[in-house]
């Protein structure tokens, strides 16, 4: 049964934003992509306030994994892994560690005749927890990188289209 609340609990949390671009120049394991001017991150409310860079940034250097080449359409984004890592970080294990601290904490109270132990022990380890929690995070964060989820359209080879791309009707494009 615990099987079935992890997964709904990455069911439910919220898809990393991939945003889009072309690949300019190659760099070794890396690519430069000129992202598109329309992606979700100018759609962020603390982008559009002008309270984050990283909208500013029309030129990402990112991790080529699938092999993308100079003129590709691609997709960029997290690892899916990188971003339960992080969720997992941020909100399981502190609230894992303010539970089972008030769990210890009642036990403990109880033996000592000291019934507010529970809400000490409780937010003693959700502080002591999270301190470390929140250090592997920032390190989590700076060894990961965006990277190429998958190259949309690839000019060197017109017929190739990845799965997750919609194919536009003949009609359609006749009419252009």
């Amino acid at each position: 049964m615990a099987g079935a609340g992890w997964f709904v609990l990455f069911l439910i949390m919220k898809p990393g934003i991939p945003d889009t671009g072309m690949v300019i120049r190659l760099e070794g394991e890396n690519a430069v992509i000129r992202m598109k001017s329309d992606g979700a991150c100018w759609k962020c409310g603390v982008a559009a306030a002008g309270l984050c860079t990283g909208a500013l940034a029309k030129v990402l250097t990112v991790r080529n994994s699938r092999q993308a080449r100079v003129g590709d359409s691609v997709k960029i984004g997290l690892v899916q892994g990188v971003q339960y890592r992080g969720y997992l970080l941020a909100y399981v294990v502190p609230s894992a560690a303010l539970v089972l601290g008030a769990v210890a904490g009642h036990f403990l109270g109880t033996y000592l005749s000291f019934p507010p132990m529970d809400i000490i022990a409780g937010f003693f380890s959700l502080v002591v927890v999270s301190f470390f929690s929140f250090r592997q995070l920032k390190r989590l964060d700076s060894s990961s990188q965006i990277e190429i989820v998958s190259v949309l359209f690839d000019p060197w080879n017109p017929g190739s289209r990845s799965p997750d791309e919609e194919t536009i009707p003949d009609y359609v494009n006749s009419n252009s």
